[in-house]
């Protein structure tokens, strides 16, 4: 029975993951990599080894760097501060609110003009800085789709036995 309701948590977390790639209410990679882990403790690690755990943690590390130094680049190349970027984590975390386009496109360009004008930057920065949270989003929002389907890929080819 515990290996069952293990299981089932598993399976949740990694759909729970692979859903807040979409709707970012939860850190998406570390959580589809807990289902994964948590499938692998329950089973003794026999179906799920250590070293395909190894493999799976390599990629979710390597996603959360991507995605990391993605954001990071952009940040340095306009010199956009704190504000800016908690700005659009705000405007993201209200577009939740009305749905996946105002999540990813119109809260976090909006929350993050509103912060820099709100801290004194001009409005032709502060607009460049809101351009930029589009595509920080959405290329780290690639990244993670693309790590997450490989993922979840091949722990399902695990445990078909086929990997």
């Amino acid at each position: 029975m515990i290996i069952f309701i293990a299981s089932l948590v598993s399976f949740l977390l990694i759909l729970g993951g692979l859903l807040s790639i979409v709707f970012p209410v939860a850190p998406s990679i570390p959580t589809i990599w807990l289902g994964v882990f948590i499938y692998a403790a329950a089973h003794h690690y026999s179906g799920v080894d250590q070293q395909f755990l190894a493999i799976v943690s390599l990629i979710a590390l390597g996603t959360i760097f991507l995605d990391y130094m993605f954001s990071r680049s952009g940040v340095k190349k306009l010199q956009a501060g704190p504000w800016g970027i908690l700005g659009a984590l705000i405007g993201s975390g209200i577009g939740l609110f009305f749905g996946s386009i105002a999540t990813y496109l119109i809260g976090p360009v909006l929350g993050a003009i509103i912060a820099e004008t709100f801290r004194g930057r001009d409005r032709v920065y502060s607009y460049q800085s809101g351009n930029y949270t589009i595509v920080a989003f959405m290329g780290g929002t690639i990244i993670k789709l693309v790590a997450a389907i490989f993922m979840i890929g091949l722990f399902i080819l695990r445990l078909q036995h086929k990997l």
